[in-house]
This record gives C-alpha cells, sequence and structure tokens, in this order.
C-alpha cells in the first residue's frame, strides 16, 4: 500500500511540475532562438518514428517515377515549396530564413527522400514546423509525384531543377 501511495504522489508531483511549468512561460517558443539541444533531439526523434510508423503500410505506385509524373512534382515543388525548401540555384526565402526548426533542404544529394514516407509528410503535414497538410486540396496523385519528383531528383543542378520545373532557357515559364 506504501509503495501505491508512493506513485500516486511521484505522479501527482510531476503532474503539478509539469502544469507549473506550462503555465509559467518559461520556455521560450520564439522562431528566433533554436530548442535546447534536448528538446531539439526528442521533436525530431517523436518526427522521425511518427512518420516512420504511420507511412508503413503506404505503397509507393509501381509506375512512381514516370517522366511525366516526375515533371508534375517538379513543377509543384517549384510551386510551393521552394519559398520554405529552397532549390539548386534559389536562395533561401525570407520566409524560409524565419523558421524554426529550418525547412530541409530536400534536393540535397546526400538526402534520403523514401516515397512513401515523403508522401505521408505532404499529405498530413507536420504540427509546430510550418509544414502544411496538402492532401486537404491535392490529390494522392499529385503528392505521390512529388514524392517521385524528390526520390529521383536528390542532388539535381540548377540548370536541371529549372529544365524539369518548367522554368528556364527551354521552356517558355510558370505553370
Amino acid at each position: 500500500m506504501k509503495i501505491v501511495l508512493t506513485i500516486v504522489a511521484c505522479i501527482m508531483l510531476a503532474i503539478m511540475g509539469g502544469l507549473l511549468f506550462i503555465y509559467s512561460g518559461l520556455y521560450d517558443v520564439s522562431a528566433m532562438k533554436p530548442d535546447n539541444p534536448v528538446v531539439a533531439w526528442v521533436l525530431h526523434k517523436t518526427f522521425t518514428e511518427s512518420v516512420a510508423h504511420r507511412s508503413q503500410g503506404l505503397h509507393a505506385p509501381s509506375d512512381l517515377e514516370t517522366p511525366e509524373s516526375v515533371r508534375s512534382g517538379a513543377r509543384f515543388f517549384r510551386d510551393n515549396c521552394v519559398i520554405c525548401h529552397g532549390a539548386p540555384g534559389v536562395p533561401p526565402t525570407d520566409v524560409s530564413q524565419g523558421l524554426l526548426p529550418s525547412p530541409p533542404d530536400l534536393l540535397s544529394a546526400a538526402r534520403q527522400n523514401e516515397p512513401a514516407e515523403v508522401f505521408w509528410i505532404v499529405k498530413n503535414g507536420v504540427k509546430m514546423t510550418g509544414m502544411p497538410a496538402f492532401g486537404k486540396t491535392q490529390s494522392d496523385e499529385q503528392i505521390w509525384a512529388i514524392a517521385a519528383f524528390l526520390d529521383k531528383s536528390r542532388g539535381i543542378a540548377a540548370q536541371d531543377f529549372q529544365k524539369l520545373s518548367g522554368v528556364g532557357p527551354d521552356n517558355s515559364g510558370g505553370g
């Protein structure tokens, strides 16, 4: 009985301490100052494990990386993603520089863009990061096209990105 009371008391103290911390306003939520490294690790680890778990049952279409699908994904990326994630030859925007955590460089040659995970992230968004849920406005087909583009285009050169996304010397631009 004494052990149960001790456990209950510890739980109550933890809850009260947590509430005291929350209502104290001591934690700085400003996007001007990085999170404490421990908090940053916890948040990132929670994100990666959540996405891995939730995307497990997703299977990319067998024809995922058709040229038209990749081009469609590139155009969508140009119109909707570059503002935060940047692109080869496109400097970071003011919006991108003001986000914390910083949006990742999705076209980096070293980046792992697993299509099912990319699909889940683009469709559902990520809380408290500025990443919107495109599943409310885009078809699954379009979201898979983004996943195809990001998977196939890691390390893409600026000139190739411009050509693939529909802007550049070989294209009339935009669209």
